[in-house]
């Protein structure tokens, strides 16, 4: 049975608080966001610190320094005066995912579809994320490629190996079309079977791109900043052309913006209101250190 006294306290002191603190912080990074990344264009972080190291800090932030001294009101009869970890773990993996994901409906919901007849005047639309060409075609012989691998997993288990092919289209001044190829592979495999593993997958992946027709796109995104670009960058400068101008990268989509927007935002409420109802769950199992509210102060 919960103690009604307790579990009210609980509720006003510490879940109610994370609540507020959580949506806030989510409100505020995404306005920061919005203003300085995509209406003002003036802070061009790779996507990987906008929607991952960020947010994962921010995370952090409002619960290791905001919640502090009210997470350690709870106590766990297992963990003791380890209580608190638990908590500050639990509430970071609850906050960290909804306000990453939140991110890329933001990106999307920002813009709008524009209506070109031909990807070079993509260009013209310095601010701007995603186009819709009336008419396209793209060189395939003339298809570039780079290739990245990064070990992860547990102990190091998985070698991810990515493929970035970069086409260029025609009649554009260096404007390429971009699509990668993706492997996990066991990193505790014997060096031989993993590169057998690793030239048959390059093998493959170019023999399919190759073969395949014109891609299918309901309109194009640009890439901005991120390490996706990098790799799409690093293949094109194994072009033998010579350009005077940036490469313009775009990647094909299927279906519509609004469509992908949704998505997203349902992603992103869904999974706030998991971990927010686990953070309900552990806090209201948890004990209520009485011996620390006395000492607590509410300002």
């Amino acid at each position: 049975m919960l103690d009604k006294k307790s579990t009210k306290i609980k509720l006003k002191l510490i879940f109610l608080p994370f609540l507020w603190l959580s949506l806030l912080a989510a409100l505020l990074y995404n306005v920061v966001r919005w203003i300085l990344d995509i209406y003002l264009d003036i802070w061009p972080l790779k996507d990987s610190i906008w929607d991952l190291i960020i947010p994962l800090l921010l995370s952090v932030i409002v619960v290791i320094v905001c919640m502090r001294t009210r997470i350690r009101l709870l106590r766990f009869n297992f963990f003791k005066e380890d209580s608190a970890n638990i908590f500050y773990l639990v509430m970071v993996l609850a906050l960290f995912p909804p306000l990453s994901m939140s991110q890329v409906y933001l990106s999307k919901v920002s813009y709008s579809v524009i209506d070109i007849n031909n990807v070079d005047e993509a260009r013209q639309y310095l601010k701007q994320k995603y186009f819709r060409v009336a008419d396209f075609n793209v060189e395939k012989q003339e298809v570039v490629s780079h290739t990245t691998t990064e070990v992860t997993g547990k102990y190091q288990s998985e070698l991810l190996v990515y493929l970035y092919l970069a086409t260029p289209f025609s009649d554009a001044n260096n404007v390429w079309l971009g699509q990668y190829f993706r492997i996990v592979i066991d990193n505790n495999l014997p060096e031989q079977k993993k590169r057998q593993q690793f030239e048959a997958f390059i093998k493959t992946s170019k023999h399919v791109y190759k073969n395949s027709g014109v891609p299918l796109a309901d309109y194009f995104e640009y890439l901005k900043n991120s390490d996706v670009k990098s790799g799409y960058l690093q293949a094109i400068e194994s072009s033998p052309q010579g350009y005077e101008s940036e490469p313009y990268i775009v990647i094909a989509k299927v279906g519509t913006l609004g469509e992908a927007a949704t998505k997203e935002l349902l992603k992103t409420i869904r999974f706030f209101i998991i971990g927010m109802f686990i953070c309900l769950l552990l806090i209201l199992k948890a004990k209520f250190d009485k011996k620390a509210f006395q000492q607590f102060n509410v300002s």
